[in-house]
């Protein structure tokens, strides 16, 4: 299966999706839904993809102006299919493969304005927890007016939300649907009381 970037200066370009039923490509049609969603211009931004597979949106959002985008996949079949397309669009120093567990990368990234999650859709059903440290992992990532959106299965809910995200929105799209989320805003704790 091939893929496309469809906006920005890279728009055109083609990328390769990994083979098999393991991953699923995010179809053009969601993904030019998602930026009429999220914006188009991604100019500046840092952005991660997780469970990244292709990679085509994060690729997307380095076409859009984005100014380092983390691809985190540790799918061995993937892998290699995300290497060759990073090497299709001449290896931009933006463009960061972190070929580990998202458990081992999350943690190390701060400050992030954008944090797109495509999970394999059994998780939901099967591995709800790993969801549930998935988010909590993701959300700890964000920058302030940082924004995150998870795609899932329709049918299947999110568990547990970590408590300071907030869920925006969500959107269907034939068996799939993407919801956006933003932190909350922390409430400033009480003075203690003065002595005496």
């Amino acid at each position: 299966m091939t893929l496309r970037i469809i906006g920005g200066t890279l728009r055109g370009r083609r990328l390769l999706a990994p083979p098999g039923l393991e991953t699923r490509p995010l179809p053009d049609r969601i993904k030019q839904s998602l930026f009429d969603w999220l914006g188009q211009e991604c100019t500046g931004w840092s952005v991660a993809d997780v469970c990244a597979g292709s990679g085509s949106f994060g690729c997307e959002t380095l076409s859009r102006g984005a100014r380092l985008v983390h691809l985190v996949e540790s799918s061995r079949h993937a892998i290699s299919i995300l290497q060759a397309n990073i090497r299709s669009l001449g290896s931009p120093e933006a463009l960061r493969l972190h070929a580990r567990p998202f458990q081992n990368v999350l943690p190390g990234l701060h400050g992030l304005d954008l944090v797109f999650l495509d999970p394999p859709f059994p998780w939901f059903a099967e591995q709800p927890d790993l969801i549930s440290e998935l988010m909590a992992l993701s959300a700890a990532t964000l920058g302030a007016g940082g924004r995150m959106v998870i795609r899932g299965e329709r049918g299947c809910e999110l568990p547990h939300l970590p408590a300071r995200l907030r869920e925006g929105e969500r959107r269907f799209y034939g068996r799939s649907w993407i919801a956006q989320f933003s932190l909350a805003p922390q409430r400033a704790g009480l003075m203690p009381p003065l002595p005496g």
